[in-house]
């Protein structure tokens, strides 16, 4: 039980430490630290919809996961493929439904750093209610 608390501990810590980080950074274009959810199926069978992913603002590598801006609403995750003169090819893990980007550098925003095992909204409902329901 006193490893589960410590563990506990450690983990609020963490996260705030990266609240901490992301807020103050929040001022420049580009936060350190970036959490983002997968949307989509392009990345499967390495990510999956839903997953949530924790990124940090490197220098990225070929074979990397990265943030990148597209152009569309929101950021996309891909993969860097290629680098070719003054662009990077970026490309789905999934081959049958993943659309690939051809970017500047300067369009990658983050590199992932890991998964966060997250619960959704639906498992923590579920342990919330008590077995008769309520």
């Amino acid at each position: 039980m006193r490893f589960i608390m410590l563990a506990a501990k450690a983990i609020i810590m963490l996260l705030g430490l990266a609240a901490i980080v992301h807020f103050t950074s929040v001022k420049y274009n580009h936060p350190l630290l970036l959490l983002s959810e997968v949307q989509g199926e392009s990345m499967q069978p390495t990510l999956h919809p839903g997953e949530r992913i924790l990124c940090v603002r490197v220098p990225w590598h070929q074979g990397d996961i990265v943030l990148a801006d597209v152009g569309d609403e929101h950021l996309v995750v891909k993969r860097v493929a290629e680098y070719k003169g003054q662009q990077v090819h970026l490309t789905g893990d999934n081959e049958q439904i993943s659309r690939n980007y051809w970017v500047f550098p300067q369009q990658i925003k983050s590199v992932m750093l890991c998964r966060l095992a997250m619960p959704s909204l639906h498992s923590i409902r579920a342990v919330a209610q008590s077995p008769d329901g309520t």
